[in-house]
């Protein structure tokens, strides 16, 4: 029979799925980049566009490689409006100064 100290046991607090199932950063650097890619272009063509119904919902081909471009879907779907509108305000205040 072993023994368990107090060291070895284990809170089921700090190892509930719960408190881990923030947003999960890439590892993969490439991937990272094309997810990247992806959020800055939908940043432009919502920024390049007169109303937000002109920008398309569906992602522009980034590549023919279908990891990347799923990951440049993920980056081009994970823009919000409040993203679009800082992205606005970023302008009109570098206009000003």
């Amino acid at each position: 029979m072993s023994f368990i100290n107090h060291h070895q046991a284990k809170s089921a607090v700090n190892h509930s799925p719960i408190a881990s199932s923030g947003p999960k950063r890439i590892k993969n650097r490439v991937h990272r980049q094309c997810a990247k890619d992806g959020f800055e272009a939908r940043i432009r063509a919502e920024l390049a566009a007169k109303q937000p119904s002109d920008v398309a919902t569906v992602a522009p081909l980034y590549s023919h490689h279908l990891t990347r471009q799923s990951y440049f879907n993920l980056g081009w779907q994970a823009v919000t409006l409040t993203h679009v509108l800082r992205a606005k305000a970023r302008i009109k205040y570098n206009d000003k100064g």
